[in-house]
């Protein structure tokens, strides 16, 4: 539908209603961060440095949790656990970002956990082959070792 006097293909301005509607982020799974801002938070578990990287993991967040897996994943045998059930959006930026920590993590003799419920977020990393290499799990306890 067109206003009156508009050009057919002209966009039709939303009213103000609609105008704030669009500009809320949408949410996810129930279960997921609504917080769109990416951020990493680093803490210790069972001998591993487990990163959650919460919010989009996109092109413009990768910048901002880039240095917490630098971080977690240099010195020497790193044991590091990357926890994306936090995560809000996830594209190939993020999966650049975890193959360039996977890639750390076994040229200093360590080892790198993923743990990821997302059917999205697995499916990103299937489209990038990776699936066999970042080998994720569903649950922390998997990540650990934990026999459940």
């Amino acid at each position: 539908m067109t206003q009156q006097g508009a050009p057919r293909d002209a966009p039709v301005p939303l009213d103000r209603g609609a105008q704030d509607a669009a500009r809320e982020p949408v949410s996810g799974d129930p279960g997921r961060s609504d917080d769109v801002v990416a951020r990493a938070r680093t803490h210790r578990v069972g001998g591993y440095t487990v990163v959650e990287l919460h919010g989009e993991i996109d092109i413009a967040g990768v910048s901002s949790v880039g240095p917490a897996l630098d971080a977690a994943t240099s010195g020497d045998r790193p044991a590091v656990i990357v926890d994306l059930r936090p995560t809000a959006f996830f594209d190939c930026s993020g999966l650049g970002l975890l193959c360039r920590a996977h890639r750390r993590v076994r040229e200093r003799g360590g080892r790198m956990r993923l743990v990821c419920d997302d059917a999205l977020i697995l499916r990103t990393i299937r489209a990038g082959r990776m699936l066999d290499v970042l080998e994720p799990v569903a649950t922390m306890g998997e990540a650990l070792g934990e026999e459940g």
